[in-house]
Parts: C-alpha cells; structure tokens; sequence
C-alpha cells in the first residue's frame, strides 16, 4: 500500500510517516499538524497535509 512521506527539511531526504493510505484517501484525508521523530536527522519535524506527499511504490516499512 502506498506510504505517506515528507521531506527532511535539514536533509531533503524523503521519510516515512508510519502511515499507508490509496491515493482517493490521501487526496481526503485531513492529517490535522503531526510531529515525527526523524531517522535522518535525529531532529523532531512538525509536519501537515502540505508537506505530505504519496510514495505510491509503497515499500516494505
């Protein structure tokens, strides 16, 4: 299933959010402001909707 994403704002490296959503979901779904705790940088990221983007390969996360 297709993995929400957004990018590392200190790397610009794409990661995962934890959540898997299809794409009519994605486009509907209101995320509300979520904080994630980065792999890439260590640092904490506030995030929203605007931020997010759908990688629709999914992935084995």
């Amino acid at each position: 299933m297709p993995r929400v994403l957004i990018e590392c704002p200190d790397t610009g490296k794409q990661v995962y959010t934890g959540i898997n959503l299809n794409w009519e979901t994605f486009e509907s779904y209101k995320f509300g402001a979520q904080t994630l705790p980065c792999p890439e940088c260590g640092r904490e990221h506030q995030w929203s909707r605007a931020d997010a983007l759908l990688d629709e390969a999914g992935g084995g996360s």
